[in-house]
């Protein structure tokens, strides 16, 4: 006799179902294991979005005094207090952050350079500066959540306004308070569960040649060296060393062995020649072989 497990119906394609794929035993621990260590990065976020905030925050500019992480069972909805950012990549949502007007005007105008004095919400779209300000944020935020980084390239995010209509499936979020005695709302930042799937995705390594050896033994062998020549020494006391002027004339006694030395080491012992109208050196003894005889 088979026991009934479970029991499955079709949907019609018309229909607007939500649904989500079938999650096995070992995805849920894994994926509660995700997050529990994002969780613990919580610190790692912290200063992350801290430091983005830096510049803005050396013009009285409050930084953010604490920051909460919170799991969300299926979706979070949008504080329509704030203004609200999707990160894309390849036109797939990763995160979105939400961040009142006033602060963001203030924050942007410091960062990028600028005055807004007063706490009041600008009447118009978000500015380029305040865009790349939400980008540079999210994308420091990201990449604090594991050691080595996401590996990003911010030219392939693409970052857009978005309303605050419908919930976002986000299974994770930040809230960032300000430490400002004024009640404008927390920043907001919430995970996608793409960006979720991105960090669980081992970094990329790059692949060692076979004949790395070979390929470095070739490399050292061209690399450049600096090769110096003593022709010539003069010993003066102090006292005229310390009266010498632009345009007078030592006398110069040449050496009659030339050291030659690479790296400031010398190597060989070498005698001063002409030869077609050119000054050359002649090697005549190796210092190290005449250190070991």
């Amino acid at each position: 006799m088979m026991k009934t497990t479970a029991k499955a119906m079709v949907l019609p394609a018309a229909s607007n179902t939500a649904y989500r794929p079938v999650a096995l035993v070992q995805e849920r621990l894994a994926r509660s294991r995700l997050l529990m260590e994002l969780e613990k990065r919580h610190r790692a976020v912290l200063d992350a979005v801290t430091q983005v905030l830096a510049p803005g925050a050396a013009l009285a500019q409050s930084p953010i005094r604490d920051a909460q992480v919170q799991r969300d069972a299926e979706s979070a909805v949008l504080d329509p207090a704030l203004a609200w950012f999707q990160l894309s990549l390849e036109r797939q949502p990763m995160a979105w952050w939400g961040i009142d007007r006033c602060s963001l005007d203030q924050l942007a105008s410091s960062y990028y350079g600028g005055s807004s004095p007063s706490l009041v919400t600008p009447l118009r779209a978000p500015s380029q500066s305040e865009l790349r300000l939400i980008k540079r944020l999210m994308i420091g935020a990201l990449d604090s959540l594991r050691a080595e980084g996401l590996e990003l390239d911010p030219n392939q995010l693409e970052l857009e306004p978005i309303g605050h209509d419908q919930p976002v499936p986000a299974p994770l979020s930040w809230q960032f308070d300000w430490q400002r005695e004024e009640p404008l709302p927390p920043m907001r930042w919430l995970l996608s569960d793409a960006a979720l799937a991105r960090l669980t995705i081992a970094p990329s390594r790059p692949e060692v040649a076979k004949d790395l050896s070979a390929q470095l033994k070739r490399k050292l062998h061209q690399l450049p060296l600096r090769l110096s020549l003593d022709l010539a020494r003069q010993s003066l006391p102090a006292m005229a060393i310390d009266s010498l002027q632009p345009g007078e004339i030592l006398p110069v006694n040449l050496l009659h062995r030339t050291p030659v030395s690479v790296g400031g080491r010398p190597i060989f012992h070498a005698s001063v020649h002409t030869q077609q109208g050119q000054l050359v050196a002649k090697l005549t003894q190796e210092l190290h072989q005449h250190e070991d005889s």
